[in-house]
């Protein structure tokens, strides 16, 4: 059936999935690495007196941010669809009901109040912070777990108790760009940042602190976001880097404008290695590129773009692309999919949809493997885990180049 995103719907619960790789051993065995209760016990009327659970979503799907929590909804709707195939949570089906906040916060509170009104026992906020805060506080107040499948380190902070992000951090992400660099021997950086949002900002904070005292600073510059013409960057650039011995450039900003620019960078000839963020994970972004793949990295939560991926990523891929007709979006849709099954683990590990015990049990996790990541631990609200850089190969494929765990200054 058709979702209906621009009115509250219900999401089919009765697809039937063949051959999923690895999702149900998720819910099967990972409550006993967080420490909780490796039975999964009997549905009960605590849990779901009438059969289902309701899981509200409030996702921006127009507007500005339509193209990340778009895809972030389609991950949940995946997630929900192979649960319920597999029998859904201790016996209870899940039903998400889905309704558009069109990008603005003031409609993201209404629309949580208009779902916990309709019965939704868990919120799925907007996956950027300035989106969804209203909306998570809404159901704080009625004592409503929510979570997000977010990267900004200041979202759940900001929202405080019964609140999650599930996202690869963009902390981490400035902590694996640091580490990567350690090992490429890079001794030089130019920075380069959008500072109009917060995550990107935090991307360079946290490579300066784990790597800036070990690099020369070549000097930096900032982007406006939407920015199409860098000539006078990439002229800054160009004095700064030329007389480094092993440069690199840390690029804190998002795709579209991110190989834009590098494409620009690239055809000024300036071949300096160069390294961005979560935000970059994107098929698209090769033909964005327009051919200059070499010496261009980017962190990530987890690898699924390329043709040699694990497992468990390239069976998420395909379903995706089953169910939405093309690959992956954007991380969101990574990043929304593996948050959800951390949210079932917990929901099935408490059995109870009662905010507080859904808390407890999700950041009692550890050592859990979801769909494509270790959750090592949860940090305020946040999920600590593994990392990946991913690059190119000569011929222009995507390819894993390093996988970390910088949990806690690791």
């Amino acid at each position: 059936m058709n979702t209906q995103h621009s009115q509250i719907a219900s999401w089919s619960k009765k697809a039937t999935l063949a051959g999923v790789v690895g999702f149900s051993l998720v819910l099967a065995g990972c409550s006993g690495g967080s420490g909780g209760n490796n039975a999964a016990p009997d549905a009960s009327g605590e849990l779901c007196a009438d059969g289902t659970i309701t899981l509200g979503s409030a996702k921006a799907l127009s507007g500005g941010f339509a193209f990340y929590d778009t895809a972030g909804s389609n991950a949940e709707e995946l997630a929900v669809e192979q649960i319920n195939a597999e029998g859904g949570i201790n016996g209870c089906e899940i039903e998400l009901v889905t309704q558009d906040t069109k990008s603005d916060p003031a409609v993201g509170r209404q629309v949580a109040s208009e779902l916990i009104a309709a019965g939704a026992e868990v919120l799925l906020p907007p996956n950027q912070g300035g989106l969804g805060t209203p909306a998570a506080l809404v159901a704080q107040k009625e004592g409503i777990f929510s979570m997000a499948g977010s990267s900004e380190d200041d979202y759940a902070p900001g929202v405080g108790a019964l609140f999650a992000t599930g996202g690869s951090m963009a902390s981490l992400n400035g902590k694996t760009a640091a580490a990567f660099a350690k090992e490429q021997g890079y001794d030089s950086v130019y920075y380069v940042t959008n500072d109009a949002y917060p995550y990107f900002t935090i991307v360079e904070r946290l490579f300066r602190e784990d790597a800036g005292d070990d690099m020369d600073d070549l000097g930096s510059s900032v982007l406006k976001p939407g920015q199409t013409d860098f000539s006078a960057v990439i002229s800054d650039i160009k004095r700064s880097v030329g007389e480094a011995d092993n440069p690199m450039i840390l690029l804190a900003t998002q795709y579209p404008d991110a190989p834009t620019m590098i494409a620009q960078l690239r055809k000024a000839g300036v071949e300096t290695p160069v390294v961005g963020n979560a935000t970059w994970a994107t098929r698209n972004i090769v033909d964005a590129l327009d051919g200059h793949t070499d010496n261009v990295f980017y962190t990530a939560g987890a690898y699924t773009e390329g043709e040699d991926v694990s497992e468990a990523a390239q069976a998420y891929v395909e379903k995706y692309k089953e169910k939405t007709g093309t690959y992956p979006e954007n991380h969101q849709a990574v990043e929304s999919y593996w948050s959800m099954w951390a949210l079932f683990d917990a929901i099935k590990t408490a059995n109870s949809t009662d905010g507080a015990a859904i808390e407890k049990a999700l950041f009692a996790q550890k050592d859990v493997e979801l769909p494509m990541r270790t959750v090592y631990e949860w940090k305020d609200g946040h999920i600590l885990g593994s990392n990946v850089v991913v690059g190119f190969t000569p011929e222009g494929a995507f390819e894993q180049v390093g996988s970390y765990n910088l949990t806690d200054g690791e």
